[in-house]
């Protein structure tokens, strides 16, 4: 008999019993996928309140229940904080969470003097499962953890996929992720590659290492050193509950000031490299061509107040001469471009910088065809060069074709991402007269939910009625249902 029948129905949402401290979530809510789970199970080990989740991934098509990262991240955080797990095997549909450790009389987080962690952790998956999906569902726990260890920081190194469907690749988190977090007040993270790992195409494991300056460590929130007497007293003094108060209204969306391209994708050549404005002898040449010309063009095409006026004293050479035509708004540039060795393993990331400091992203990954070079003619069958030719034209055109689409698929999400107006907007359904984009794309907007929540919780109080509150003034159309999904999850296990 399955294990998933030994687990009754469970609510949608908290207990209700005031006397409860056990969260119980109907994992098929809103996005119903593996978000909810990592985000419970999280926050589970960082307040010590135990979760049950069924139905997990219940919204899926196809099989249900935990897939492999979601299990190894279920298993790590486990074996991190101490806690105790049933149903966490592939698969399953339920999942039970019980951490060992209390929580502080003094907030809403763990009692740190009965924690134990350590300064290095060295994570191996077996597949090329998402790396950062993993890390999601660590790095919470381990910032407010971490603060016990002596070192500076905790490093932890991950082996499996740095470029993954359907989660954050090594470059947009390097790229996005890791600045935005430092300018909310997040204490500074470091990503390391080692390697790339790809979970499309021939499976190949990567590497990545984070080192993660944690709430407690010896810089401020501005990345200087602090004294190191001064570490040793906050040591030894009573832990207390320190994750930032984050509102993303406080923060002004900023003009952007220049936009930044990544290419990864194979040196196919090919002789047919004239498809539309793209050029270049090779499908990464080709790539790389064709995004300067569509963002060119369309940028072009949006309002000019987005943009920051270009300053007249900038050096010619800085832009490489493809690059730098009069009529852009802003500079695009290349910020990295390497060869991969396959055709499904091609990734475009493009990230506007803004003024404010905040840095706006949209990437894409995919595939572009038959990876099969044409074959060197014979030259003793003449007579069927014209045919061996047109064959030859038809199959280098199914990777520049492909590879166009890609292109136009990612910089037209990236142009809803740095519009002034949300890409989800609908006539019917105006936003209230205060509210306004965030400085975030809709990706990153996800990542912040939970430690928008953990700020809140941590600094609570009785009369805390904020009339600049960030769901009354931030534009919910931006809002993916992803978003949702984590504000949800956030307000079960937090009461916020």
């Amino acid at each position: 008999m399955s294990n998933i029948t030994k687990l009754p129905e469970m609510a949608a949402s908290r207990s209700t019993s005031p006397k409860s401290n056990h969260v119980y979530l109907n994992g098929r809510t809103l996005e119903g996928g593996g978000q909810l789970v990592r985000i419970a199970i999280g926050l589970s080990a960082l307040t010590g309140r135990p979760v049950s989740i069924d139905h997990v991934r219940g919204n899926r098509e196809g099989k249900k229940g935990l897939k492999r990262s979601h299990a190894a991240a279920v298993k790590l955080l486990a074996e991190i904080s101490g806690s105790k797990v049933s149903g966490g095997e592939v698969g399953s549909q339920f999942l039970n969470f019980f951490p060992q450790s209390t929580r502080s009389k003094s907030g809403p987080l763990l009692d740190l003097s009965h924690v134990t962690v350590k300064s290095q952790y060295d994570i191996k998956l077996t597949t090329a499962g998402a790396i950062f999906l993993v890390f999601q569902a660590l790095y919470p726990y381990l910032l407010h953890v971490g603060t016990q260890v002596t070192a500076h920081f905790v490093k932890v190194t991950i082996t499996g996929g740095t470029n993954a469907s359907y989660s954050p690749s090594y470059d947009y988190a390097a790229q996005v992720i890791v600045p935005n977090f430092a300018k909310l007040g997040l204490p500074p993270l470091s990503i390391i590659l080692h390697k790339r790992g790809w979970t499309t195409g021939p499976v190949d494991l990567g590497s990545v290492t984070f080192l993660i300056h944690t709430l407690g460590s010896r810089y401020n929130l501005d990345g200087k050193n602090q004294p190191e007497e001064s570490v040793q007293r906050d040591r030894a003094a009573e832990p207390v509950c320190s994750f930032p108060r984050i509102n993303l209204m406080d923060h002004k969306r900023g003009k952007v000031t220049q936009i930044d391209i990544t290419v990864l994708a194979p040196d196919q050549p090919t002789s047919n490299a004239n498809a539309e404005e793209g050029g270049g002898s090779t499908v990464r040449q080709f790539i790389e061509q064709f995004t300067q010309h569509t963002l060119r063009r369309e940028v072009r095409t949006l309002n000019p107040s987005i943009f920051a006026k270009r300053s007249t004293s900038r050096p010619a050479e800085e832009d490489a001469p493809e690059t730098s035509s009069k009529d852009t708004p802003v500079p695009i540039k290349i910020h990295t471009s390497e060869a991969t060795n396959h055709r499904s393993h091609v990734y475009i990331l493009l990230v506007a910088h803004t003024s404010s400091g905040f840095r706006i992203g949209h990437d894409i990954l995919g595939g572009i065809g038959s990876d099969r070079l044409p074959k060197p003619k014979n030259k003793g069958k003449q007579k069927h060069q014209q045919a061996q030719d047109r064959r030859h034209d038809s199959q280098n055109e199914i990777p520049f074709s492909a590879a166009a689409h890609l292109v136009r698929r990612c910089v037209e999400g990236f142009i809803g991402e740095i519009s002034d107006e949300s890409p989800n907007a609908q006539p019917d359904r105006e936003p209230a007269s205060t509210a306004k984009r965030a400085c975030l794309d809709s990706y990153m907007r996800d990542q912040v939910v939970v430690f928008e929540a953990l700020g809140k919780a941590c600094h609570a109080s009785g009369n805390d009625t904020d009339a600049t509150d960030t769901e009354t003034l931030e534009d919910e159309r931006d809002w993916t249902l992803h978003t949702k999904t984590a504000q949800w999850v956030c307000r079960q296990m937090l009461d916020v």
